[in-house]
């Protein structure tokens, strides 16, 4: 899903209203969009604080987790390659 909220200039509950009501088609367009997909950066240094279930895309060159280029996600062990 990609959803960013924008703000609201809203000075009456009918434009606060408004906005909400925008706000949520956006938030629906995102889940329904037909064209559904995560690019990942390739990156060339280790995530500062890695979290487990993260998904990254290892360069292989500046940063090899351990099996070069490629996607891993990490455990509690550490990085896990998955392709």
């Amino acid at each position: 899903m990609s959803y960013n909220p924008s703000s609201s200039s809203a000075t009456t509950i009918s434009d606060l209203r408004n906005w909400i009501s925008n706000e949520l088609v956006r938030v629906s367009n995102a889940f329904s969009t037909q064209s559904q997909t995560t690019q990942l950066p390739v990156l060339t240094v280790a995530p500062a604080k890695p979290q487990i279930g993260q998904v990254v895309f290892a360069d292989g060159t500046n940063w090899n987790p351990s099996a070069g280029r490629g996607l891993y996600y990490y455990d509690t062990s550490g990085w896990v390659h998955i392709a």
